[in-house]
Parts: structure tokens; sequence; C-alpha cells
């Protein structure tokens, strides 16, 4: 199974977990993560795990 980030759909990229408000729990690429939480759309103290793909 390919895992992609659910913001903007990148697969070549290592993904993290995140909280997003409204959304619910997501794999989002790097990139998305850090302009979510700059855009405080992340529930801070619920993010930062790696990938449960392995």
């Amino acid at each position: 199974m390919v895992y992609k980030c659910a913001i903007c759909g990148r697969e070549d990229v290592p993904l993290l977990e995140a909280n997003i408000k409204g959304m619910g729990p997501a794999l989002v690429c790097p990139e998305c993560w850090s302009r979510l939480m700059a855009e405080n759309k992340i529930i801070v103290g619920s993010t930062g795990g790696g990938c449960p793909c392995g």
C-alpha cells in the first residue's frame, strides 16, 4: 500500500502524523505539516510521530 500526504498527495517523502483541526488524524508531508503548524491548524501535543507504515 502506498501512503500519500493527505493535503498535497506526495508519496516521495516520509510522512508525519498530524491531528488536523476539522479533519482529524492524517498523514502529511513535512512541508504541509510546517504550513499547518504556521496556520495553527494542528492540535498541539498530538502530532510529530512518523508513519506507522514501517
